[in-house]
């Protein structure tokens, strides 16, 4: 079962990230301004490499009308997801300082709310992707 192009860039994609970003939640305790910037940084170079080998080993790059379904298959669900934790995060937010759960007088809070919000960014692109990694392959 030979890959398309177009899957083999998903693929690496999803690597990528979860190679970069798994690592960061897992070890959320630790985070800092200077350790996103870090990922994002990892995340483009990561990105450029994989994405250079790709193109340079494979001869059909070709796409059509089907892929550009898919990419827009696959933005939707990202854009859902992304739209679905942003009401729930502000829902929570607005909880906790209704019921005086949230302490603003922390330094904390602006790095608790750059990870939280990045968080929802980083699912909203592994949603996307897998949305179309699962399009391709029911495609075929």
């Amino acid at each position: 079962m030979a890959l398309s192009y177009r899957e083999k860039t998903l693929y690496a994609s999803l690597a990528a990230e979860l190679v970069v970003y798994g690592p960061y939640f897992l070890l959320h305790h630790q985070n800092s301004v200077n350790k996103v910037a870090g990922m994002i940084v990892a995340i483009i170079v990561l990105q450029v490499i994989l994405q250079l080998g790709i193109a340079a080993l494979t001869r059909n790059r070709i796409t059509d009308e089907r892929d550009r379904l898919i990419e827009l298959r696959g933005y939707r669900a990202g854009y859902l997801m992304i739209t679905s934790l942003m009401v729930l995060g502000l829902g929570l937010l607005w909880f906790h300082a209704t019921f005086g759960h949230l302490r603003l007088d922390s330094r904390m809070v602006g790095l608790h709310f750059l990870s939280v919000f990045f968080g929802m960014l980083v699912i909203a692109d592994i949603t996307k992707t897998a949305t179309q990694i699962v399009s391709y392959r029911r495609a075929l």
